[in-house]
């Protein structure tokens, strides 16, 4: 068995059609399916919402290149906090683009709150900016390395894999 992609990330919003008109004005995403589950349906979700009797709007947002973001609307809302990086879960999103100064430049004058200024690594730049909810949204810009990632990457991590990080690898195959 082997894992094709990945599918989505979820992300929780606290104002679904604020969340859809900014990731389309921003980013260009279309939503592409909503659903709403009532409090009746929710109580079933217990173990995986962990709220009681909830009212839950989803929906997905298919981005420009294909990727999909799940968002999630509850009703009472919680308070929510900033992710905290240095204990498990997830921190954010990354968006592919490129040409990254002018994405700062144009999202900055419109007001978008950065975390960071624009940064490299390597030959990669990229910028972390906040949605409306404070969620962790990355921009980067792989420039040369997006058409290695995309096309040789999955060649080189089976090399590494039994090269350098083969360690990381141990005894995995037989678990699986």
């Amino acid at each position: 068995m082997k894992v094709k992609s990945v599918c989505h990330a979820g992300l929780t919003v606290s104002d679904f059609e604020a969340a859809v008109r900014w990731y389309h004005g921003k980013f260009g995403f279309l939503l592409v399916s909503e659903e709403v589950l009532e409090p009746e349906a929710t109580r079933k979700l217990f173990p995986l919402y962990r709220v009681e009797g909830a009212r839950v709007r989803l929906g997905f947002l298919r981005a420009p290149g294909g990727s999909v973001l799940e968002i999630f609307e509850f009703s009472p809302k919680a308070r929510g906090g900033a992710p905290v990086w240095n204990a498990p879960g997830f921190t954010h999103v990354a968006l592919n683009v490129t040409g990254l100064q002018v994405w700062y430049e144009s999202l900055k004058a419109e007001g978008v709150e950065f975390v960071t200024p624009p940064a490299r690594t390597g030959d990669v730049d990229w910028v972390f900016l906040r949605d409306p909810d404070g969620n962790l949204v990355e921009l980067i810009d792989l420039k040369v390395a997006r058409p290695a990632l995309r096309f040789v990457g999955g060649l080189l991590g089976a090399a590494l894999k039994r090269g350098k990080f083969a360690g990381y690898y141990a005894g995995a195959e037989a678990r699986a």
